[in-house]
């Protein structure tokens, strides 16, 4: 009967029982089938490390494979992009992507040596967080609407600490500036922490930072949060209001962070870290650790990860363009 029945199936249908028991080339279906590597552009201890580093070891047991985080910092991200645009677009090399590596920098160089728009395959959004506008005990003004009264009543320009020319908390500042109609000299300091420390000694009266950096300062008296500029209050600061709450409306940002591929990564592979990356950021304990670094999980698939960074294109390059900000 066997042969019989051999015979009755026919050549035809036999060569492609041959060719379906050959060994296929590796697929989605297998991917990933060696450890992943995640750039960042950030030293070690760095917010986008500090918030990396515990989403790439739950993503690890997620896909099977080890996830290991690569420290490249240096020139506001671009080290980090750079290589990994230089990567083959394979999936196993990634890239965590600040508003700074994704939107600005594409206004703020001349010469950058990627392209924001053309070399980056948006993989997924990971965080999204307000900043916070605070100022020193002993300034004359508790509340953003106090602030603009101050500055206008004299010819005093005032001073903010943030980290980094460039950074997003120099970013929102200019955005504060334009729509508050104030005028602010912005210092920029190698780290947040530094911005920090010069505004509670009392160098500076003012400062734009992360609330984990300010909410410590603040409870124990040696800072004042005049507004934050999220939706939402901040959990860590429930008595300062939104920008919006102070009545500036148009005055909203926050700083949000994905994960990103070289462009020419297979769908398929992006699609199967963004499903996985949407576990992890559901999980209870995810969502305890990113609260503790001042961030909410902020779950979009590449569709929505790429009309954000479209809508943050249109709206920052405003911002940058109006100032006339360039670092190069």
């Amino acid at each position: 009967m066997g042969i019989i029945a051999e015979m009755a199936v026919g050549p035809a249908v036999l060569f492609a029982l041959f060719l379906g028991a050959l060994p296929t080339p590796a697929t989605a279906q297998s991917y990933p089938e060696r450890p992943l590597k995640i750039l960042v552009g950030g030293a070690p201890g760095s917010v986008p490390d500090a918030m990396i580093r515990p989403i790439a070891e739950q993503l690890s047991v997620s896909l099977g494979q080890p996830v290991v985080v690569e420290n490249k910092p240096g020139a506001a991200g671009i080290v980090a992009m750079q290589a990994m645009t230089r990567a083959a677009p394979d999936g196993y090399t990634l890239a965590v992507a600040t508003m700074s590596q994704a939107v600005f920098n594409g206004y703020l160089f001349s010469k950058l040596p990627y392209d924001p728009e053309r070399d980056l395959e948006p993989v997924a959004t990971l965080v999204t967080g307000a900043l916070v506008l605070a100022a020193n005990p002993a300034f004359p003004a508790n509340s953003l609407a106090e602030l603009v009264k101050v500055a206008s009543a004299g010819r005093e320009r005032y001073f903010v600490a943030m980290p980094q020319t460039g950074s997003p908390p120099h970013v929102l500042g200019l955005l504060i500036q334009r729509t508050a109609r104030i005028e602010f000299t912005m210092v920029p300091y190698k780290a947040g922490t530094e911005a920090v420390a010069a505004a509670v000694a009392g160098e500076v009266p003012l400062v734009i930072e992360a609330p984990t950096a300010i909410g410590p300062q603040v409870r124990a008296g040696k800072l004042k949060a005049l507004m934050v500029t999220g939706r939402e209050r901040e959990p860590s600061l429930p008595d300062t209001p939104t920008a919006i709450e102070s009545g500036f409306a148009d005055l909203q940002g926050e700083a949000w962070i994905g994960l990103v591929a070289p462009a020419g990564t297979a769908a398929p592979k992006i699609a199967r870290l963004s499903a996985a990356l949407a576990e992890v950021l559901a999980m209870p304990q995810m969502k305890d650790r990113l609260a503790s670094l001042g961030f909410q999980p902020l779950v979009n698939g590449p569709q929505d990860f790429d009309k954000l960074i479209a809508a943050e294109r249109i709206k920052w390059s405003a911002v940058i363009r109006n100032a006339g900000l360039k670092l190069d």
